[in-house]
């Protein structure tokens, strides 16, 4: 990275010169990835989380490399924690220009209609009601100033039949509905809004995956964070409402029961 204009591995002008992102959920993998990616794509990034380690060793590799970065704590389900962090944002990096809302909750053991109704409050707070709060909150100076872009993480558990995480499968449902009204009613006003069913996985089940795509391995969370980079940045301008599977063609590859191909 280089003070002035930014290009990206390719030679070409960065993605994202000049914007700043606000990534919710700074994990190891996808937010860490995704975080990297759109520094170097030119993003000043305001990477938050409930517990700040990752958050803060991701915002130093990029400050190192020469970029712009916060680590902020924030706990997405409280209000006023999320108003602090966007202040905060705007105040040492500038108006926010895109979202990459990437916090989950997993209910592994939800595994009946009759829902543990902690658990499930968790699910909604997290996964759904925190990515609402976020989008409320940026909508207003975002269409003050012309637009801006969303990704949100959600999940093919959103749409598939499944016998466990009933209240992740149900708010990711709901996030991916609340894309949807975002790309809808604020699209021509500059806003553009995806969600991205992600499928990133190690070990025996990353292996069983892998043996039904049409790859024939998991994506890693660089290639997701590629993705979503993309997404956000004006060379996806045609793009809004979509939820994408990012998994290889996992979920385009149904395993029928179908003969093997003759030689």
């Amino acid at each position: 990275m280089s003070d002035g204009q930014s290009v990206n591995q390719d030679g070409g002008t960065a993605m994202l010169e000049g914007r700043v992102l606000f990534l919710a959920g700074a994990g190891p993998q996808m937010g860490a990835a995704t975080a990297m990616i759109a520094a170097r794509e030119g993003a000043s990034v305001a990477l938050t989380a409930r517990t700040t380690s990752t958050a803060e060793t991701t915002a130093k590799a990029i400050v190192d490399a020469g970029g712009k970065a916060i680590a902020l704590q924030c706990d997405l389900t409280s209000e006023e924690e999320v108003r602090a962090a966007l202040a905060t944002t705007e105040a040492e990096l500038g108006a926010v220009d895109a979202v990459f809302y990437n916090a989950a909750y997993y209910d592994n053991r939800q595994d009946s209609i009759d829902v543990d109704e902690e658990v499930w409050d968790k699910s909604m707070a997290v996964n759904l009601e925190g990515a609402m709060r976020v989008a409320r909150l940026v909508i207003p100076s975002m269409v003050e100033r012309g637009g801006g872009s969303f990704v949100f993480s959600s999940s093919a558990a959103s749409i598939v039949a499944g016998e466990t995480r009933f209240g992740y499968q149900v708010s990711k449902a709901g996030l991916n509905a609340v894309t949807r009204f975002v790309a809808g009613k604020y699209g021509r006003k500059g806003i553009r809004a995806n969600a991205t069913l992600p499928f990133v996985l190690e070990g025996k089940i990353g292996d069983a995956a892998a043996s039904l795509n049409c790859l024939g391995r998991s994506p890693t969370s660089e290639e997701i964070g590629e993705a979503v980079v993309f997404l956000l940045s004006d060379r996806a301008a045609v793009i809004t409402g979509q939820i994408i599977h990012l998994d290889g063609g996992l979920f385009a590859r149904a395993p029928w029961p179908t003969p093997s191909s003759r030689r």
